[in-house]
């Protein structure tokens, strides 16, 4: 089994996404709604945009430098799972399903 290969900074990120929202949801579930819940939410709506900026850089990436292909695809993997992109999906999920 091959190493899987992932850019540093990438995984940086990923973490520090996570961590993001592993606090949003326990403030979430401690109802604890302050001005620190609302700076956490917009940093996340911030980091969907910086998020699809990345994929779409490491995509070009993907093409530009051909000895690190399966790195950039690896990391593109890991942003795909990334806290805001899944809070996306989870909301796109929950949207379809309330208009049929």
């Amino acid at each position: 089994m091959s190493k899987f290969n992932v850019n540093k900074t990438v995984l940086i990120y990923f973490a520090v996404s996570w961590l993001i929202g592993i606090l949003i949801f326990c403030l979430f579930i401690f109802k604890i709604f302050d001005d620190f819940f609302y700076v956490l939410m917009a940093c996340t709506a911030i980091n969907i945009v910086v998020n699809s900026f990345a994929i779409l850089l490491l995509f070009v990436f993907y093409y530009i430098f051909p000895e690190n292909r399966k790195q950039f695809k690896n990391s593109v993997i890991v942003l795909l799972f990334n806290f805001p992109n899944l809070c996306l999906y989870c909301m796109l999920i929950f949207l379809i399903s309330n208009f049929v």
